[in-house]
């Protein structure tokens, strides 16, 4: 091997480190606690793909590359930007490509069974928006029947009847996002408990009245088990209901009476005969 031959070597594997490293969302306003790779990891599958897609009116062409570079088009790459997504105008004789958000920019939220990638740092809007950068929303929903590859991107709309924070919304169904197996939260510890208890109780109620009825020959209520506690145990429970909620009235008025006070009350008859005449 000679040295032109290790140099194109050379050469091509440089190029395909650049490739790789392009194919890489930033999110520098998630701070440094979080690598870049962890915050993409969901939707990873799709990193270095690119799509495409149409508004409702054909007036407008959405190429959009997740966290990649939105299309090879030579115009695209002639905007010099790491654009993620960008806007074709179809009406125009001489189309115009306008930069709506950097992938180099992003943020990313994450649900239980969607994502939502938003890329900063477009193209300045003209005369409306307070001519603040461009962004794009892009929301993956689950959709387990969409397989990878297959996904399609659908334009909602552009929200730019406001004076800041503007934004284009897409949308794009795909089974990556998907919540599996492995991430479903299990019960909690308080449901355990739950359960626990009532099979625990379902076992003390048919076991025992089981034992009551065929050992011990009991009928009627009495084949609950233990049936005496519990109707006390009922009595007890009523006792501080009726203690606790409830209010006695009498219609006569109250007064205070010492202890022995009606044992006294017959006694003054009774020494009666005592008297001297």
């Amino acid at each position: 091997m000679n040295y032109v031959d290790i140099f194109w070597a050379f050469l091509v594997l440089l190029m395909y480190l650049v490739d790789v490293s392009q194919s890489d969302c930033k999110f520098p306003r998630h701070g440094p606690k979080v690598s870049d790779k962890d915050l993409q990891r969901r939707i990873q599958p799709l990193v270095g793909k690119t799509y495409f897609g149409t508004d409702r009116t054909n007036s407008y062409k959405y190429f959009f590359g997740v966290c990649t570079l939105a299309s090879n088009l030579d115009r695209i790459k002639a905007l010099n930007m790491p654009y993620g997504m960008v806007q074709e105008t179809q009406n125009d004789e001489t189309k115009k490509f306008y930069g709506i958000g950097q992938y180099t920019n992003s943020t990313i939220i994450q649900g239980r069974d969607w994502v939502i990638l938003e890329y900063l740092d477009g193209q300045p809007y003209g005369s409306h928006c307070g001519s603040e950068p461009r962004r794009a929303r892009v929301m993956f929903n689950c959709d387990s029947s969409v397989a990878i590859g297959d996904e399609q991107l659908v334009i909602y709309e552009e929200e730019n009847n406001k004076t800041q924070e503007c934004f284009y919304l897409f949308e794009m169904k795909t089974s990556v996002v998907c919540p599996t197996s492995s991430s479903t939260p299990g019960l909690s510890i308080g449901s355990i408990l739950v359960i626990v208890f009532v099979c625990v109780l379902s076992l003390y109620l048919i076991l025992g009245c089981a034992y009551m009825r065929f050992v011990l020959h009991a009928k009627g209520k009495e084949q609950c088990p233990n049936y005496s506690f519990w109707q006390d145990f009922g009595n007890l429970q009523a006792d501080g209901c009726d203690l606790v909620c409830r209010s006695k009235t009498s219609s006569g008025s109250r007064s205070y009476k010492g202890i022995g006070d009606d044992q006294l009350e017959g006694e003054e008859d009774k020494d009666d005969h005592l008297l001297p005449m």
